[in-house]
């Protein structure tokens, strides 16, 4: 049995074998057939446009007849300009109509570290007060004028303006600009009007007063002009400062004090505010001016002074600022009121804490006491118990 088993297997496959016994050909294909792998490229940095300087132009508004009269002028606004602290690329002397200009190319970056040109900033006070008699207005003006001066800002200008059917008066004065720290400002030119004359003349002989205020706070002038102001004329001066990306940060404020006492008619109280500036000149916030203000069926009265602006990350606090302390105690008696009000004021002063203002309040039985003052920043404010609820 098992014989005739090998016997059949291997007839099978000599039977089979030529089903198998065809010849094998091998597919061929060119090289160029062949799809190519991907070359991959080290990494690299990506390619970067360098940096490049931004050129301006200067123009002017000054028209010449003769292109002989061009070139003086060109040559003396190059000057003034390199005096600002400008980097000057050179001018051209250009044709305008039948006239003739000129145009300068600078630079209209400085870096951080210069000192020119000025960070300054042109600002306008109005203290808001009506003055039924333009006499008043001006001596208000005036006064204002003064303690601007006196508290080291330079004053540019100072007039008088329509308020309805009364007189109110503005002073422009320069203050310096905090500029957050950077590697380079912008230059910017800016212009400055001020003056009322009544002819043509008058204006251009006051050029020079003008021009003599910018140089003498520091503010390099670039030329001034008449210019027409409604009806009458004024002087337009020309000057470049530097400033930043950010909004302006002046040096100082104005903060206003509302007095606490009440007078029977206006009079008393405008003259009791003008007697309550010099004590805010002790107190180290320079005062500009007072004005009356109503309050209730009397009158009162409030000062207007200047604080320095202290910048940090988290916002903008004042050199100064009048705090109020309220007395715990009350007290039988309006004198005895008083007279711990007179008390503790002298310790206030003697502590630093300068007093500039008081009040006693209540009535017959619970009488007790305020007193305003001023408190810098940085000076550690004594601690107080709360203030008793009546």
């Amino acid at each position: 049995m098992l014989k005739s088993c090998a016997v059949s297997i291997i007839s099978f496959f000599i039977l089979s074998v030529p089903a198998f016994s065809g010849g094998f050909v091998l597919d061929t294909s060119d090289m160029g057939d062949v799809p190519q792998a991907p070359v991959i490229m080290p990494h690299g940095p990506a390619p970067v446009t360098p940096p490049g300087v931004t050129i301006a132009s200067y123009t002017t508004d000054e028209e010449f007849t003769f292109e002989s009269e061009v070139k003086p002028a060109l040559d003396a606004r190059l000057r003034a300009l390199k005096a600002a602290g400008v980097t000057t690329l050179g001018g051209r002397v250009v044709e305008l109509g039948n006239d003739y200009s000129f145009v300068i190319e600078y630079l209209p970056t400085v870096k951080g570290n210069t000192a020119l040109p000025p960070a300054v900033l042109v600002e306008t006070y109005r203290n808001g007060a009506a003055y039924w008699l333009e006499r008043e207005a001006e001596e208000a003006m005036k006064a204002a004028a003064a303690n601007f001066r006196a508290a080291k800002l330079p004053v540019l200008g100072s007039y008088l303006y329509e308020a309805g059917n009364d007189n109110a008066f503005a002073v422009d004065y320069l203050v310096k600009n905090m500029l957050r720290p950077a590697q380079e400002y912008d230059v910017k030119f800016l212009t400055y009007t001020g003056g009322k004359f009544t002819f043509e003349s008058e204006a251009e002989k006051a050029i020079p007063a003008y021009l003599a205020l910018f140089k003498q706070a520091g503010v390099p002038a670039l030329r001034g002009k008449a210019v027409e102001n409604g009806r009458d004329y004024a002087v337009q001066v020309e000057y470049v400062v530097k400033t930043g990306k950010a909004a302006p940060r002046p040096q100082y404020s104005v903060a206003r004090y509302d007095a606490r006492e009440t007078f029977s008619f206006d009079k008393e109280a405008a003259k009791a505010g003008k007697a309550a500036l010099p004590g805010f000149t002790r107190a180290g916030v320079p005062p500009l001016s007072s004005v009356v203000r109503a309050e209730g069926g009397d009158f009162s009265y409030s000062v207007d002074f200047l604080v320095g602006n202290i910048y940090q990350p988290g916002g903008t606090v004042p050199s100064a600022a009048i705090e109020t302390y309220q007395a715990p105690e009350t007290f039988t008696f309006d004198s005895e009121a008083e007279k711990a009000l007179a008390e503790k004021a002298a310790a206030f002063s003697a502590a630093g804490l300068p007093v500039v203002g008081s009040a006693v309040t209540g009535e017959l039985g619970s009488f007790t006491y305020v007193i305003d003052y001023v408190a810098k920043a940085g000076q550690n404010a004594p601690v107080y118990p709360p203030v008793p609820q009546y």
